[in-house]
């Protein structure tokens, strides 16, 4: 019997394209993925996670030079998590082929076995179960589906652990009315770790702290949190030409309002059209929520068709947030920016730092950016601290 201890995380884990190396995985007793296959990862200290991702990105892309940044970091994310963020005792489900998961538990460390098809591996246990997919429930089947070699899917430990158990299908209570435990500005700091990770330096705007801010039509103003993204190529002198001759394309301004739950139609539509005339000002406007009622979703893509307003459902881990739908590149409203510039001091900061490194010189870009990222909000730099996070916040993961 499997001891459920509190800190245990679930990932779905796909094992090569389709799951096509399944069947030799369980034979084999391991989990294991392929990026940069040629390399040892035991010959890089991986203490500090930031510095390890960080030289793998560049090892990745000089491996594969054709392939852009963002899928660089996106693909050095999986590698880290079934390397070294997964620990001994936690549970994956890998898809068999045939409508199905197996199961296992992680019983080893990191170990590279040169010459094969994953060579980054984990030795596990698979248990003697397969969750067929049609019994797990419409949120559940919705994760484990989603594009990626792994996705994090703790926050339905309470199913899966009857799964696993094999006991009755899982029923998810009726509540009669929902309490909500954590503040929405509590998710601040998980949206900023997701931004983080797709190279967007974000900041939350305190609108209490504005000029007239006991004004009620101020929260139509102003964004919860803003963002901004800096278009990088690999080579220096592409970067220098585009930020010559192209400035918009170089630099992106995102504008974020933040919610705890959709829940219905009116909802909806109250924040959404917030969102959209707090982000007004912005390249890209999103709407980000912890829980969305999936009724909705018709909805608010004819809604995203008619608008252009991004919508993101948050997780506390960056590889299971999704962007459900994205949002439409709009010009900056200069009239507006100079508005939140006059009425709050930390968004002028933001767009003064912002463009700071816009307009430095080459040789003190990365400098600036330090000082951009240093005034910006903080993410996380294990997962560890995002499960104590989550648990200090009443946040559920």
């Amino acid at each position: 019997m499997i001891d459920y201890h509190k800190m245990r995380q679930y990932n779905r884990i796909m094992l090569g394209e389709g799951g096509k190396y399944i069947q030799d995985c369980l034979e084999h007793n391991y989990i294991g993925v392929n990026f940069i296959k040629e390399e040892d990862l035991t010959s890089y200290p991986h203490n500090d996670e930031n510095s390890w991702r960080h030289h793998m990105i560049a090892k990745y892309l000089e491996c594969n030079p054709e392939k852009s940044m963002g899928t660089a970091r996106t693909s050095i994310g999986f590698l880290w998590t079934v390397c070294y963020g997964l620990k001994i005792g936690d549970i994956v489900l890998a898809p068999n082929g045939e409508g199905g998961y197996c199961v296992a538990e992680i019983t080893g460390n990191y170990h590279y076995v040169p010459n094969q098809a994953l060579p980054h591996r984990r030795q596990v246990q698979w248990l003697n179960i397969t969750i067929p997919r049609q019994s797990m429930s419409k949120s559940l089947q919705n994760s484990t589906g989603s594009i990626g070699t792994c996705c994090n899917i703790t926050k339905y430990t309470e199913e899966l652990e009857q799964l696993i158990s094999n006991e009755k299908p899982f029923i998810a209570p009726v509540v009669q009315a929902k309490v909500e435990m954590y503040k929405e500005r509590s998710l601040h700091r998980l949206l900023t770790n997701y931004l983080l990770s797709k190279s967007i330096y974000s900041k939350t705007i305190f609108h209490e702290n504005s000029f007239k801010s006991a004004d009620q039509a101020q929260k139509w103003v102003h964004p919860d949190m803003v963002g901004v993204e800096f278009h990088e190529f690999q080579e220096t002198a592409t970067r220098s030409l585009l930020k010559a001759t192209e400035t918009k394309e170089y630099i992106a301004l995102h504008s974020y309002e933040l919610k705890r739950t959709i829940e219905n139609d009116h909802q909806l539509k109250e924040y959404f059209f917030q969102a959209l005339s707090n982000s007004s000002w912005a390249n890209y406007g999103y709407l980000i929520a912890f829980e969305i009622n999936e009724d909705l979703m018709e909805e608010i893509a004819r809604l995203n068709r008619a608008f252009g307003i991004g919508i993101i459902l948050l997780s506390p881990y960056t590889d299971a947030t999704k962007e459900l739908f994205p949002a439409r590149r709009n010009e900056l409203d200069y009239y507006t920016i100079d508005k939140l510039c006059r009425i709050n001091a930390d968004y002028k900061s933001f767009i003064n730092k912002a463009t700071s490194v816009l307009n430095a010189q080459k040789e003190f870009i990365e400098d600036v950016k330090g000082g951009l990222q240093k005034f910006c909000d903080k993410g996380f730099d294990t997962q560890e601290e995002v499960i104590e996070y989550c648990n200090k916040h009443h946040i559920p993961c």
